[in-house]
């Protein structure tokens, strides 16, 4: 009898944790650090708001809106990252030459703008956001990373060998993916410590946590630690979501799954829409489909991966 009163306990304590909600139009965009969940949708046509959530105050407030006209490929946020009450997103315009915009916003202060950067539209981004991370907001522009504290400083710059195509912060320090391969492990204080080479193109996302500098491989998973490399093999076309507490999120198709580094288990923890965005952090999982928008607490993601 006290087995089952003790289930029934955690299971309306789960059911508690796990939260949905629909916004008011599709979303582009979804990331969580802590329980801030930054967030962007097309609340009408043209016109996009960037949004952040509080999963513990269940406070949802507008941050900024950004409204264009018709254009011949598209405009739209391309991103949105919030650690500390303070946001990052990016946006994007025009036609043949598209303007890539960087914003930020904290507490009361009005919405800045901290970069403008017009580009082909056929070629890479000429900046990129990076994987949020408590305390720490990351982004790279060409070769150089900059890390933003929640009250807007500086944390660090570096000038990277080449051209970043990836970036993290985790609870270990940093992780930028460049354009010729290399994977550069950074410290908390913005000190290089490693380099490692693949052959370019293989390495889609890394991070530097608790398990190693994990890398994320056009194959899977590999983990670097103390000299010893471990792989795990995932679905071709796979998509790395997050990694916390020794548990790894990743996407294929509509499935977004849980896997256990420790003994290899690998669960379905949701079945969503084909394009859905999603990020797992140290408090909680956050997800975006359609006009969905949701979260699971730690206590459900740990559940839901055994």
């Amino acid at each position: 009898m006290l087995a089952v009163v003790l289930g029934l306990a955690l299971s309306l304590a789960a059911a508690s944790a796990a939260r949905q909600r629909q916004t008011a139009g599709p979303l582009s965009a979804v990331s969580i650090a802590g329980t801030e969940v930054g967030y962007a949708d097309e609340y009408t046509t043209g016109c996009h708001e960037v949004r952040l959530w509080d999963v513990a105050t269940r406070a949802d407030r507008r941050l900024a809106t950004h409204c264009y006209g018709s254009t011949s490929t598209g405009s739209g946020v391309g991103g949105v990252i919030a650690t500390g009450g303070r946001a990052l997103w990016l946006t994007y315009t025009g036609g043949n030459i598209r303007e890539w915009s960087l914003w930020t916003k904290g507490g009361t202060a009005p919405v800045k703008r901290i970069a403008f950067l017009p580009a082909d539209v056929d070629g890479p981004p000429p900046v990129l956001l990076g994987r949020v991370w408590e305390g720490s907001l990351p982004y790279a522009t060409g070769r150089t990373i900059i890390v933003l504290a929640p009250n807007g400083s500086r944390r660090f710059s570096l000038t990277a060998a080449d051209r970043v195509i990836a970036l993290s912060a985790h609870s270990r320090g940093y992780a930028a993916v460049l354009a010729n391969g290399t994977v550069l492990s950074i410290s908390t204080a913005g000190k290089p410590i490693r380099e490692r080479s693949f052959p370019p193109g293989t390495v889609e996302e890394a991070v530097l946590a608790a398990p190693g500098l994990v890398v994320k491989t056009t194959t899977g998973l590999e983990i670097h630690r103390d000299g010893a490399v471990r792989k795990i093999p995932l679905p071709r076309g796979s998509r790395f979501l997050g990694l916390s507490e020794g548990t790894v999120a990743y996407g294929i198709g509509r499935q977004l799954r849980l896997l256990r580094l420790l003994n290899g288990r690998d669960t379905l923890f949701h079945t969503l829409g084909l394009r859905f965005g999603a990020q797992l952090g140290r408090r909680g999982l956050a997800y975006g489909s359609g006009r969905t928008l949701g979260y699971d607490a730690w206590v459900v993601v740990a559940a839901g991966s055994r």
